[in-house]
């Protein structure tokens, strides 16, 4: 199976895009090192240059987009008619994706810087980390930039439907995204950092840009599937036959996954998917020690097990043989 059969176009553009936000990023962290610690006056003496290379690079992101689009569409057999209306790349500039001014989002690395002091750092440390909030931030600025700009194009050449692409190496949530199809009026879901990619289709050709989530992973070395669903026992899980939606989604809440202790063994243990929905609820319920713990949660009317559900690392820690881990596996749901 490929990995991915996507337009060669898309797959250029992508790397084009890239390679634009990688250079301005790098910009914009030379220009904040000169920062020092008086932070407003230090910052105000090189937000013009910070401000110039996030304009220019928008500029040419949202300029790569508009013409991508009709490329991309007439190598998967799209109508490229003559558009509803045109648009400048010019018109994407200054603006985030959430609506506020790009200027607000870059001082709020100074604001990071202040809040770390606050918090009892030293002024370097405070300013690592407002120049890692500056780098994220202005990453997922751009990817915005780039999509708002494909959508604004898609629309005038009225695009429907639109299939998320990963642009490698990707994070777990991605992964479990990939291939999925959206409506023209539907957002981009994204978190910070994300820069994957919407290719553009018609109603007949949007299987000729599909990526298919195993694949990718298959395609990996154990070390990268091991990132990527969060420890080397989760990635012998996925291995094992363990579904990686399942792996990824038990850390989609801050703190899901905890520390705790039975019997005075160390374990760690996630709550993700033993709700009456939940595909962990019904495995566990199948062994009658686990079930006879079911209760109400805050008086809900949802069931949740009070019994934890072991994440692998603590399966592999206490199963007997390959065997019984690949049970205690189904048991607790990560087998689908």
């Amino acid at each position: 199976m490929a990995l991915q059969t996507v337009p060669e176009t898309a797959q250029a553009y992508s790397t084009e895009q890239r390679s634009e936000i990688q250079a301005a990023l790098a910009a914009v962290g030379r220009l904040w090192r000169r920062v020092g610690g008086d932070f407003d006056a230090s910052y105000a003496r090189v937000e013009p240059s910070i401000l110039r290379v996030l304009f220019s690079a928008q500029e040419a992101v949202a300029d790569g987009a508009l013409a991508y689009v009709p490329d991309v569409l007439a190598e998967v057999g799209g109508d490229v008619g003559v558009p509803l209306y045109e648009s400048a790349a010019s018109r994407f500039v200054g603006v985030a994706g959430d609506g506020l001014p790009v200027a607000s989002m870059a001082y709020g690395a100074v604001i990071q810087a202040k809040q770390a002091v606050a918090a009892g750092f030293t002024p370097g440390v405070a300013l690592a980390r407002g120049g890692n909030f500056l780098t994220l931030a202005s990453g997922t600025m751009l990817s915005d930039t780039g999509r708002a700009a494909e959508k604004v194009a898609g629309g005038a050449l009225g695009v429907r439907t639109w299939t998320r692409m990963l642009n490698p190496p990707s994070c777990g949530r991605c992964v479990i995204l990939a291939g999925k199809t959206s409506r023209q009026s539907e957002a981009f879901n994204r978190h910070p950092g994300c820069d994957c990619r919407n290719v553009p289709s018609t109603e007949d050709t949007g299987d000729d840009a599909t990526t298919d989530p195993k694949a990718y992973l298959d395609s990996l070395s154990e070390a990268e599937q091991d990132r990527i669903l969060g420890s080397k026992a989760n990635g012998q899980a996925f291995r094992d036959g363990a579904d990686m939606n399942q792996l990824i989604n038990a850390y989609r809440k801050a703190g899901a996954v905890r520390p705790g202790q039975i019997h005075g063994q160390a374990i760690k243990y996630t709550r993700e998917g033993t709700t009456r929905r939940g595909h962990a609820y019904w495995q566990m319920s199948q062994a009658q020690y686990i079930k006879d713990q079911s209760v109400f949660k805050d008086g809900s009317k949802y069931y949740r097990l009070k019994s934890p559900r072991l994440m692998p690392e603590t399966i592999y820690q206490i199963a007997k043989d390959q065997a019984d881990a690949k049970r205690l596996l189904k048991l607790y749901g990560w087998v689908v």
